[in-house]
């Protein structure tokens, strides 16, 4: 019994440490006008650690229906948008979360994002960590002038992992 209360103790110490390694920064969300449903975020993710990390989106009730992650694709002279299911971070290395390239597609708002509001995102680890931060909505009027978060970041022990699958796509 009790070395199960240790191997218990250790995974949940690995899912914080996993936590820990991300950082992330320059977050934000495009403001849109208010009739549009769909919006994205964007953001860098920094992974502090000696280990590539695998995240995932994971959902925001609070802001819209879904949460997906989303990649411009080039064929063929056209761009196109692709789910993705997840993107590894390398260790010591960070993405980028930009326009026009990876970002993160709020789909079906919940209600409008004005400019200046600030919403709570999350991302999850492969390992079921759920890590949330904050973001301000940017008009994007204002896109280029001042999209520079907060990049405050919590993390939360998550053993739900449901979201693995991201099937469907929705086109915008």
């Amino acid at each position: 019994m009790a070395a199960g209360l240790v191997v218990a103790v250790v995974a949940a110490m690995a899912a914080q440490a996993e936590a820990a390694s991300i950082e992330v920064e320059d977050a934000y969300v495009r403001g849109l006008p208010p009739t549009q449903r769909n919006t994205a975020a964007f953001f860098i993710l920094k992974n502090t650690g000696d280990r590539d990390l695998e995240v995932l989106a994971a959902p925001a009730p609070d802001v819209a229906e879904r949460v997906e992650i989303h990649a411009h694709r080039h064929r063929n002279g056209m761009m196109s948008m692709q789910q993705q299911a997840s993107v590894t971070i390398p260790a010591g290395q960070s993405v980028a979360f930009a326009p026009g390239e990876l970002h993160l597609m709020l789909i079906e708002l919940n209600r409008p994002l004005r400019d200046g509001d600030t919403v709570s995102l999350a991302l999850q680890t492969s390992g079921g960590e759920t890590l949330t931060f904050s973001a301000p909505v940017i008009s994007v009027l204002k896109e280029g002038k001042s999209a520079s978060g907060t990049g405050r970041v919590n993390s939360n022990s998550n053993q739900s992992n449901s979201n693995k699958d991201n099937m469907g796509h929705a086109h915008h």
